[in-house]
């Protein structure tokens, strides 16, 4: 006697019996607390993830991991080279090999996190594809291996400074809040290029010129103020840009004054509130817009 064939489930009820079953869409996007706890849950897998990308990134050169310091020193000889020494664009600028050394190392972590946030869901649409995990964990992965790929670059950058004979004073200690607000603007920055270039891959190649644009407008080899003092409204903006900003931070808190010139230097507690603020916002605002396009990543 042949069995009766059963009734099909209507869309509410598959629904139901999935959900009493623990089961849930592949790809759906969560609600945002239940995303945020799934991200903390993964931390290890980030950790590992960013070590491993980081130690991959030179292991095809003869000198492996030498590059890590070899890349950011070698760029800043060039830059020394054609903008301090051929155009003399130190004019002005106390201890310019100091300025410099900051603007070049610290650049170049922010340009290269923003280039790699970009294509970070492009660029594993295998792991994508395959895995159901928090796809945040690829853009937090990024900055993570830059994060360790810049380490090494500090040290030369501190090395410079003290070669150059900068005393170690207290405000040091206010350099890792710029690193934590220059890291979690850079982050929330990328959160936003991945989700807009996995929507549309030719907005990446775009992103290398906007950084080199970026590059002149904040002041890496040369000094703002000094250089556009005729046009005070101009110069305040390019300063108090978030890649300007960060970058005048770190050269207040690192580099003591020429006595002829004591406000060189200068620090406001404005711009300090300004360097948390810009942080707050693009992190805030980044993750959030990253995760309202959760359920869409790797499918075309």
């Amino acid at each position: 006697m042949t069995q009766p064939t059963p009734e099909a489930l209507s869309p509410r009820q598959a629904a139901d019996l999935a959900a009493q079953h623990g089961l849930r869409r592949l790809g759906a996007r969560p609600p945002l607390g239940q995303y945020i706890g799934a991200l903390w849950s993964r931390r290890h897998f980030v950790k590992m993830l960013a070590s491993s990308d980081a130690m991959g990134r030179n292991q095809g050169s003869y000198l492996g991991q030498v590059w890590a310091v070899l890349n950011p020193l070698l760029q800043f000889a060039v830059f020394w080279v054609v903008f301090g020494v051929a155009l003399n664009l130190s004019k002005g600028t106390s201890d310019f090999l100091s300025f410099l050394a900051i603007g070049v190392f610290l650049y170049g972590f922010m340009s290269s996190c923003l280039h790699s946030c970009a294509t970070s869901i492009r660029s594993r649409l295998g792991l994508v594809r395959a895995l159901d995990f928090p796809r945040a964990v690829l853009p937090i992965s990024v900055v993570m291996t830059e994060i360790v790929m810049m380490w090494p670059a500090l040290l030369v950058m501190f090395l410079v400074l003290i070669l150059r004979g900068q005393p170690i004073t207290w405000e040091w200690l206010l350099f890792p809040v710029v690193l934590v607000c220059m890291y979690s603007f850079i982050l929330g920055a990328g959160f936003m290029l991945a989700r807009i270039c996995e929507a549309t891959p030719d907005y990446a190649n775009l992103v290398g010129v906007a950084t080199q644009l970026l590059r002149y407008m904040s002041g890496v080899f040369f000094n703002i103020a000094q250089y556009a003092k005729n046009h005070e409204l101009i110069a305040w903006l390019l300063e108090h840009q978030p890649l300007g900003l960060y970058l005048k931070l770190a050269r207040c808190v690192l580099i003591t004054p020429d006595p002829k010139n004591p406000g060189e230097y200068a620090h406001y507690p404005y711009e300090w509130a300004m360097a948390v603020g810009w942080a707050a916002v693009f992190l805030g605002l980044g993750f959030v817009f990253f995760w309202r396009a959760e359920a869409r990543y790797g499918r075309d």
